[in-house]
């Protein structure tokens, strides 16, 4: 990590410069360019301070710089950390299990107060303050509402109190219509429940919001809980007692509810019941090769095969062959060995247990281009590049296996930020030109232009392999890879300072001279002696029309293949800057392969 921070440190360091630009300079430069400068310019617009400082500022404004680039250097790790832990194994990420049902109560409906027309079914029970509405018809006709009085009971005209409180509703009809029937000669009485009562429930224990709640006569235990915002962290998923005169009449286990689908409630609330959640009793984890990985609580004496059930069972890429059970005992973590996954039939249960499933570790891979079967494969741990052709049914016949892009999400990663640190070093670059030489350098055009391809350029994550020789067979796949596999082409591509930019038919016996004479020569601000070459298989060579100044033994004789790209630079004096350009150049140049490696594999699909 030290190692890290001092090679980004040594990036930033020029950033943190004192700026200062002429407005006519910066109103020269492109507006992107123009943005990022007065961006950086303000970020780093705290740092200015007078010449004359006591020791005491100086060494102060100097610890704070250095603590500016600290944090900026951690940021940037932290954020190459994270995102190279996605997608990776599950047991090399952190603890991230929930309690099982956690979840439940965050969804639900904020009032479960009474309601004006109620649907409800024949077995609603009645009490006081349901209001019943009778309608008769025939000797004696009225329609009227009638409320459940203290007693349990309604006073109809000219029959008297009938009772009520008890009933279901189907039984309290068949009731009244009896009663009508016998008071009155052809009268027809048509019952149904006009409002509900109010009831007054105490929720008490492990609740969110423990309290009393008022909720509709036709409220149920859940009902009440959601009411109070469900269980707290402390709170039992598997014991909701109903209480009611000092006695437990019914308990509620939500794992009935979340698991089978099924709600065994079979008593209705009154006024003054009380729903009481215990506390948690045996929490155990389970993670890895299960479909919901999670936290999840056990009742005494229940074993560990019960947490693979509530698990929805191990997932099919399960490696059955590696299972882990951490458990507490005598003060220390310790690692029960797992031979076999039925032994946690005979396995009780304990708090704070941990149970891990290995995975095997399958990549999601593409191959696209010249293959017989170019798609997306899934690939074993552990399988290579060479598999994954073999999977793909081998190249076609006109395959270019030299020219062949291969990229990986995490060397795009880091392409992206060694990308972004070099643009920053062309900010930098520009900006000193501007503080020199604000009316003008004949270097800052071609440095304006290189920063603006360079910004331009989209980081890519390719790897340089060698299908042609051993690595294929080394190269261990990781998921999200992509291989592409081009066509053999028949040009070389040239651009930069030459009269006439594109495509060239490939000779095989001609040389890097030839080709620029075939394009038109170089330009007058050409620099001839930093020419560079990409190759298809995304080496880039450095060359020079001078051979004797670079090319000192056949080993770095520069030898041109189909799919290459010449590329000729802007002459550039200042030395500084042709180093950060070299770096440029191959970032630049290297998306240029890859497009026109894709469009020739486009062209093969």
């Amino acid at each position: 990590m030290k190692k890290h921070i001092l090679i980004i440190t040594l990036f930033y360091l020029p950033i943190l410069l004192s700026q200062e630009l002429d407005e006519n300079f910066l109103k020269s430069l492109p507006e992107n360019i123009q943005a990022d400068i007065l961006k950086n310019a303000d970020n780093n617009g705290a740092n200015e301070q007078s010449v004359y400082r006591s020791i005491q500022t100086q060494t102060k404004l100097e610890k704070k710089s250095l603590e500016d680039i600290k944090i900026r250097i951690e940021e940037d790790l932290k954020y190459l950390e994270d995102k190279l832990e996605e997608g990776g194994d599950t047991h090399t990420k952190k603890d991230q299990t929930y309690l099982f049902g956690s979840d439940f109560f965050r969804t639900y409906q904020s009032t479960y107060m009474p309601i004006n027309e109620p649907n409800m079914s024949s077995d609603y029970i009645l009490d006081y303050g349901d209001t019943i509405k009778i309608q008769l018809i025939g000797q004696k006709s009225y329609s009227e509402n009638f409320i459940v009085g203290r007693d349990g009971s309604i006073n109809l005209p000219d029959i008297g109190k009938i009772k009520l409180s008890g009933l279901p509703l189907r039984e309290a009809s068949s009731y009244i219509k009896a009663k009508v029937n016998s008071s009155f000669i052809g009268t027809e009485a048509f019952i149904s429940l006009a409002s509900l009562r109010d009831i007054n429930v105490l929720v008490s224990g492990n609740a969110y919001n423990p309290g009393v709640y008022t909720v509709s006569g036709n409220s149920n235990m859940l009902h009440v809980l959601g009411v109070a915002g469900g269980i707290n962290e402390f709170g039992s998923y598997r014991q909701i007692n109903l209480i009611r005169d000092q006695k437990v009449i019914e308990s509620l286990d939500m794992y009935d509810v979340l698991i089978t689908g099924t709600y065994k409630t079979k008593t209705s609330l009154k006024s003054g019941d009380v729903i009481f959640v215990e506390s948690v009793k045996n929490i155990v984890s389970i993670d890895g090769a299960v479909r919901i990985p999670a936290k999840y609580e056990l009742n005494k004496g229940q074993n560990l095969s019960d947490v693979i059930q509530y698990a929805n069972g191990i997932t099919v890429d399960a490696d059955l062959s590696n299972i882990f059970l951490d458990r507490i005992l005598d003060g220390k973590v310790k690692a029960l060995p797992i031979s076999n996954i039925k032994q946690f039939n005979n396995i009780v249960a304990n708090d704070g247990d941990k149970v891990f499933i290995r995975k095997h570790s399958f990549r999601t891979v593409d191959i696209e281009g010249a293959v017989l079967k170019p798609g997306r494969y899934l690939m074993a741990e552990g399988e290579s590049i060479a598999d994954l052709i073999k999977k793909s049914g081998g190249y076609t016949n006109n395959a270019y296996p030299f020219g062949a892009v291969y990229e990986n999400k995490r060397a795009l990663l880091i392409n992206k930020m060694a990308k972004d640190i070099l643009y920053n070093e062309f900010l930098d670059n520009i900006i000193t030109a501007g503080q020199k030489n604000p009316s003008g350098d004949t270097n800052l055009k071609s440095i304006v232009d290189i920063t603006a391809n360079l910004k331009n350029t989209i980081p890519n994550g390719r790897i340089v392999i060698d299908l042609i020789g051993e690595s294929s067979k080394s190269h261990i796949i990781r998921d999200g890879d992509k291989l592409m596999i081009p066509e053999t082409p028949g040009h070389v591509y040239i651009y930069g300072e030459v009269s006439y930019e594109g495509a060239l038919e490939y000779d095989s016996s001609k040389s890097l001279d030839y080709y620029i004479s075939k394009s038109g020569g170089l330009k007058e601000n050409a620099n001839n002696n930093a020419i560079y070459v990409l190759y298809p298989n995304g080496n880039t060579q450095r060359a020079s029309l001078k051979k004797s100044l670079f090319q000192n033994s056949p080993d770095e004789e520069l030898v041109l293949h189909p799919g290459s790209i010449i590329f000729v630079p802007r002459a550039i004096d200042n030395s500084a800057t042709q180093r950060l350009a070299a770096q440029a150049y191959v970032s630049i140049l290297g998306n240029i392969g890859i497009a026109l490696a894709s469009l020739s594999s486009i062209n093969n699909n």
